[in-house]
């Protein structure tokens, strides 16, 4: 590749990884061009990428970057997931896709400023969606405000019980 080819390339990848939430380093040996094409068109449908690039071409586009710890990860076969939307898609589709094929290996996890080790993929493919998050933490917080709106229900039934009782026996 000539030197502008490879400037190219690097800044391509810097691109990408401004717009991304999270990053998946993988290692894909023993997966066939069908198979990662497969697994390209799965992480493509629910908005994020999968890219095989020359390693010292991601050192160059990491170096003196947030993303420079990601150095240490960048040995041997490397093909990069990006979540652009949300960070976790990619994290289940590798997962699925692992399950069956039982590659690629995930060495790292990168998501929203945070370094994680690729063993750690199970347990975030199995994590709600943000939306489900979301969903859960309105509900936690709108159980105990139903429950107080029933017990102060509750008592103003009861004072109005009251009330119509007194009045009662005061009319008799």
């Amino acid at each position: 590749m000539l030197k502008p080819q490879k400037a190219e390339v690097v800044d391509k990848i810097k691109e990408k990884l401004k717009q991304s939430k999270s990053l998946y380093i993988t290692d894909f040996t023993g997966l066939n061009v069908d198979q990662i094409n497969q697994l390209r068109r799965d992480l493509k449908k629910q908005g994020a990428e999968f890219v095989v690039t020359k390693n010292t071409l991601w050192k160059l586009a990491v170096k003196d970057s947030e993303f420079d710890t990601l150095t240490d990860y960048l040995e041997g076969p490397t093909g990069v997931a990006f979540g652009y939307d949300d960070p976790l898609i990619p994290a289940r589709i590798l997962y699925d896709f692992n399950k069956k094929t039982e590659k690629p290996k995930t060495k790292a996890l990168w998501i929203e400023k945070s370094l994680f080790d690729g063993e750690r993929l199970e347990e975030l493919a199995k994590l709600p969606s943000r939306e489900g998050l979301l969903t859960q933490i309105v509900s936690s917080i709108n159980f105990p405000l139903t429950n107080l709106v029933g017990t102060l229900e509750g008592i103003l039934r009861n004072l109005v019980g009251t009330l119509e009782a007194i009045i009662k026996t005061k009319s008799s």
